[in-house]
């Protein structure tokens, strides 16, 4: 790997410098009522220099989410290569709820109120790594016949997020009342009993060409959702 000169290793801590500042006045005044001038006031730095990184607030809000998917990457192998579906749900559950769990509470919601107000071009939710990944574990696992398959992947993935989502928003809408990572280790493995395999479902395994998303891709996510979709589709048993 390439040494970053100093001038790259100035732009990546300039950038950093921003979203730390962001995240500060998001804490203090919420996402909503926070400016671009206030940003850069925090950050000390021109509103030029902010626009020299991104292109609006929005644009900041989504390079977080960004940084969040990144990490489902490390443990893609993992997931996807696991012969054990079942468990696999379980360790995607334990990632999930990772981040958001040592982060600050009120930050945390406020990300997640923006993430409602996003636009599908802005953060389509099933073009996302971590949904990718989900689908694979998913129809790997109807294969060996340890998933039900009366259902797609992705409508099982549709409702593995929209619990694990929920989780998310109740924890810090509730000001972390509640240890979000213990919760959902105990929680989720009780939905995921319903999706293990029993005999009296219709087993109807789709093609997998209809596994993986492809629609909608985020300009911010083209080239890591491209890599991932070819080594997933590599991975997919048949």
């Amino acid at each position: 790997m390439e040494k970053m000169t100093s001038r790259q290793e100035q732009k990546i801590r300039t950038q950093q410098k921003i979203v730390e500042a962001a995240n500060t006045c998001f804490i203090r005044k919420g996402m909503a009522y926070t400016l671009i001038t206030d940003i850069c006031e925090e950050a000390e730095v021109s509103v030029g220099t902010f626009y020299h990184y991104f292109n609006n607030k929005n644009d900041l809000i989504i390079s977080q989410f960004k940084k969040f998917d990144m990490g489902f990457l490390e443990v893609a192998h993992r997931l996807i290569d696991n012969p054990d579906a079942w468990d696999s749900l379980i360790q995607f559950a334990h990632f999930f709820s990772r981040d958001a769990s040592v982060s600050d509470k009120t930050l945390t919601l406020e990300y997640l109120k923006a993430r409602v107000s996003l636009t599908v071009e802005q953060l389509f939710p099933r073009n996302r790594p971590y949904f990718i990944i989900l689908c694979t574990v998913i129809y790997n696992g109807q294969v060996r016949r340890q998933l039900r398959a009366d259902q797609t992947p992705q409508q099982l993935a549709d409702l593995v997020m929209a619990a694990t989502r929920g989780y998310n928003f109740d924890w810090a809408s509730m000001d972390g009342a509640y240890d979000l990572h213990l919760r959902m280790q105990q929680d989720m493995p009780i939905l995921f009993e319903g999706f293990r395999y029993r005999e009296e479902y219709p087993y109807q395994l789709c093609d997998p060409a209809d596994v993986i998303p492809v629609q909608n891709v985020p300009k911010l996510y083209e080239q890591e959702t491209a890599q991932l979709r070819e080594y997933c589709e590599s991975r997919l048993l048949r």
